[in-house]
């Protein structure tokens, strides 16, 4: 134990419970009682991660940054903070610990733990942010196609950064903090990809780890935090859409894409999940998914659209299989009960009802998507099909490299008809998370 051990270890827990003003009443009472070489970097850190958990560094502003340059973006505040704490590092090292007393040899090297488990916490925020930063360049490209499997390989690489110098007990609580995150993140474009490739197992088993990883981060918060010091987004925030009284923005984007990803795999994997489940599983399955369910009734009675279908191409290439682990080692195809190899496509989804797969318009569905692979694949364009002389209308978008949406009118339909056309793009946008991505738009240059 040092003199600082106590004061630390709670500026540190409301650091992580996201108690910001908590800990600036604690600098501001206290501060003087601390090392005088870390104060100026605790004032620094409030602020910083005040502004990060609200989005700073994608929406800006970046919150109340006082001292810190208007030009600045807050992911070179972490960084010049980061650069600080390594120059002190190499200046502040002692030339000679033999004459020191075992209380100041105790300090020497607590401090020398702390600033090394303070430079690997800002380093890897900053990856974090370079991270999503990425994402919010894609999303500023093409909103309604961003593809979350490009970003697997560098999740990964940020989750196993070595972390051990966090290790210390003033430290666990933000070592936690960034773990939560980091997890959330991984599992979230695990889940992702999987669905996408429609691995059932691999799917269901990362988005039960995801709810659990989620439960201890919001029970940390909500244990230990209370609501009137949690930030809140001001009325004028492009973030509104995850305002919350009681959870922070960060949180609130996975948990709501979390549940967004359960939705989608729910419709995905109705029959299976209604075959291993019975017909008791339609009850809870409604639950998860009723935006897709009742979007797609009421486009049905409005449009007299035949049928709704997903169509999934069963031998094509999963996507970045070589950057997930697979929770079981059998092939994921294996484990449905109703999936059939000797098909390349199969319906996976169809609203009324799912017809026989010898019914004449299965076949001619098939061959709509089949014929039309190459164009589709993109899933950039929707394809039409359709004119006076014929007797049906297609409409087929990709909305995964392996899942194609199919809309069949059993009369001629305009190709830009926009109760059509609205219906394609929402489902579209729900399906691939575009309304949860939305928020990167606003990213700062």
């Amino acid at each position: 134990m040092t003199r600082w051990d106590n004061l630390h270890e709670r500026y540190f827990n409301y650091l992580a419970t996201l108690s910001f003003d908590k800990a600036k009443e604690l600098l501001e009472k206290d501060g003087n009682k601390m090392n005088n070489d870390f104060v100026q970097y605790f004032h620094m850190l409030v602020q910083f991660e005040r502004s990060y958990h609200n989005f700073g560094f994608v929406v800006g502003p970046k919150g109340n940054l006082s001292n810190i340059k208007k030009d600045k973006s807050l992911s070179q505040c972490y960084s010049d903070l980061h650069m600080s704490l390594i120059e002190g590092q190499t200046n502040n090292k002692p030339s000679n610990m033999t004459q020191a007393t075992v209380d100041e040899t105790k300090e020497i090297n607590y401090l020398q733990q702390l600033n090394a488990g303070l430079i690997t916490f800002l380093s890897i925020r900053t990856s974090l942010m370079k991270l999503y930063e990425q994402i919010s360049s894609a999303v500023k490209r093409n909103e309604h196609n961003v593809r979350l499997e490009n970003y697997l390989s560098e999740t990964t690489s940020i989750s196993q950064i070595d972390m051990s110098s966090l290790n210390i007990p003033v430290l666990n609580p933000i070592r936690y903090l960034l773990k939560h995150e980091i997890d959330c993140l991984l599992l979230l474009i695990q889940s992702y990809v999987y669905i996408c490739d429609y691995q059932y197992m691999n799917g269901i088993s990362t988005l039960h780890h995801m709810h659990c990883i989620l439960k201890e981060w919001n029970d940390n918060i909500e244990n230990q935090q209370n609501t009137n010091h949690r930030f809140t987004l001001s009325n004028s925030s492009p973030l509104n859409f995850f305002k919350s009284p009681t959870k922070p923005a960060l949180y609130t984007f996975y948990f709501k894409f979390h549940e967004l990803l359960v939705a989608k795999f729910t419709l995905y994997f109705t029959d299976t999940l209604i075959e291993y489940g019975g017909q008791d599983a339609k009850i809870p399955m409604g639950k998860t998914n009723p935006e897709f369910s009742a979007r797609i009734a009421q486009f049905y009675r409005r449009s007299n659209v035949e049928w709704i279908t997903l169509i999934l191409h069963t031998t094509k290439q999963q996507i970045n299989s070589s950057q997930t682990i697979p929770i079981t080692e059998s092939n994921s195809n294996q484990s449905l009960p109703s999936m059939n190899d000797d098909r390349p496509y199969q319906i996976i989804f169809s609203y009324p009802n799912k017809p026989n797969s010898t019914d004449e318009i299965v076949q001619q569905i098939i061959t709509k998507v089949s014929i039309n692979h190459d164009m589709l694949i993109s899933g950039e364009k929707v394809f039409y099909s359709g004119d006076a002389n014929q007797s049906k209308t297609y409409f087929l978008q990709n909305i995964d490299p392996r899942i194609t949406l199919v809309l069949v009118f059993a009369s001629h339909r305009q190709e830009r008809d926009t109760t059509i056309t609205n219906f394609l793009n929402e489902l579209l946008d729900l399906l691939r998370g575009s309304r949860q991505l939305l928020y990167f738009k606003n990213a700062s240059k």
